[in-house]
C-alpha cells in the first residue's frame, strides 16, 4: 500500500498476535496494530507475518501496522529490516518522546526500504504518546518532520505509569490533573501539524465506562476516534 492511498478506517485495534480479528466488523472495515513490542521472538514475527499475509489477501481488510517501540541499540536497523520485510502498511512508535524518535525510524525506514526493494516512503509512522511526559512540554512540532507520519496516538495508560498519577483525583472529583494536560497537548500538537489525533483505550475499562461513551467523550475533547483493546470493546465501537 503506498503512502498515497494510506487511510485509517474508523475502526482500529490494537492487540497481540494471537487475538483473531476479523476483516470487517459489522461490515466495517478495520485497521488492526498488532502489538509485538514485549516480544520480538520468532514465534511472535511468525504470528505477526500469518495476520499481514491475511488481511493483504482479503479485499477488504483495513491497513496492518506494528506497533514497536523507540529504536535504539537493543531494537536497532536489522530488527526494523526483519519487520519491514514483513510488509506491514506501517508502524505505531510507542514511546516516542518527540521530533528525533520520528526522524530516527524515518531513517530506518528508509535504508529498509532500499534493502526490501519496498516503494521509499510507503511504510507510514503513527507516533504513540504517553510514555515519555518530555513530549507534552516540548515546544517542538511535528509539523513536516516526516511524509510517513500520518498520526498521534494517546496513550494515557502509559502517561500514567510514567507519572506515578491517577485516572482520576478523587478528592477533587475529577480526572488527574497530569492525564487532562497530556490529552490536550497530544490533541493541540497533532493539530498544529494537521495530524488527526487518536485515543487508545486501557485494555480493561472502568466496569460502568461503556466503549461507545468513551469515544463520544474522546470526540468531544478533539480526539479523532479512539482504538479499542480487545474484540469486545471493538464490537462495542462498531454496533454504535
Amino acid at each position: 500500500m503506498s503512502v498515497n492511498r494510506f487511510e485509517i478506517t474508523a475502526l482500529l485495534i490494537c492487540a497481540t498476535p494471537d487475538v483473531r480479528v476479523a476483516e470487517t466488523v459489522s461490515g466495517r472495515r478495520v485497521t488492526v496494530i498488532i502489538d509485538i513490542r514485549e516480544n520480538r521472538a520468532t514465534e511472535t514475527a511468525a504470528a505477526a507475518r500469518s495476520v499481514i499475509d491475511r488481511r493483504r489477501a482479503a479485499t477488504a481488510a483495513g491497513p496492518t501496522l506494528l506497533r514497536i517501540g523507540r529504536p535504539d541499540d537493543d531494537f536497532g536497523q536489522d530488527a526494523i529490516g526483519r519487520l519491514v520485510a514483513l510488509r506491514p502498511d506501517g508502524f505505531v512508535l510507542s514511546g516516542c518522546g518527540g521530533l528525533a524518535d520520528v526522524q530516527r525510524l524515518d531513517v530506518m525506514l528508509r535504508v529498509a526500504e532500499a534493502e526490501q526493494g519496498i516503494e521509499s516512503g510507503s511504510t507510514v509512522v503513527l507516533a504513540e504518546v504517553g510514555q515519555r511526559p518530555e513530549f507534552f512540554l516540548s515546544g517542538q512540532s511535528l509539523k513536516g518532520v516526516s511524509d510517513r507520519l500520518k498520526a498521534i496516538v494517546f496513550d494515557g495508560a502509559g502517561l500514567m505509569h510514567a507519572t506515578a498519577s491517577q485516572a482520576v483525583n478523587t478528592p477533587a472529583a475529577r480526572a488527574g490533573a497530569p492525564l487532562l494536560l497530556a490529552r490536550a497537548a497530544a490533541i493541540i500538537k497533532a493539530r498544529q501539524a494537521d495530524l488527526p489525533c487518536y485515543d487508545l483505550l486501557p485494555e480493561n475499562l472502568p466496569q460502568d465506562d461503556d466503549p461507545q461513551t468513551v469515544r463520544d467523550i474522546a470526540l468531544a475533547d478533539g480526539f479523532s476516534g479512539v482504538i479499542a483493546r480487545n474484540a469486545a470493546q471493538l464490537a462495542a465501537l462498531a454496533s454504535g
